[in-house]
């Protein structure tokens, strides 16, 4: 994409400084975007995460359990 940019800006007589700082500006906008977007993504991977492992504590007590109560009612 950045060369096509480059070169449409370059056949509509624009320097090829202004171009060059165009396609810059371009890229480092979607840059931010892309990692806006990713944070929002990564915070809710992040909280699913949690819940299973909360969940997979959760069923190892109560898989442990029947051990727990033998060792005490003996």
């Amino acid at each position: 994409m950045q060369i096509k940019l480059f070169r449409a800006l370059k056949a509509a007589n624009v320097s090829e400084d202004a171009a060059a700082e165009v396609v810059e500006a371009i890229e480092e906008y979607i840059a931010v975007k892309v990692q806006e977007a990713n944070k929002a993504l990564e915070s809710k991977l992040t909280a699913q995460t949690w819940v299973i492992g909360a969940v997979g504590f959760v069923l190892a007590i109560i898989g442990l359990a029947p051990a727990f109560i033998k060792m005490f009612t003996h």
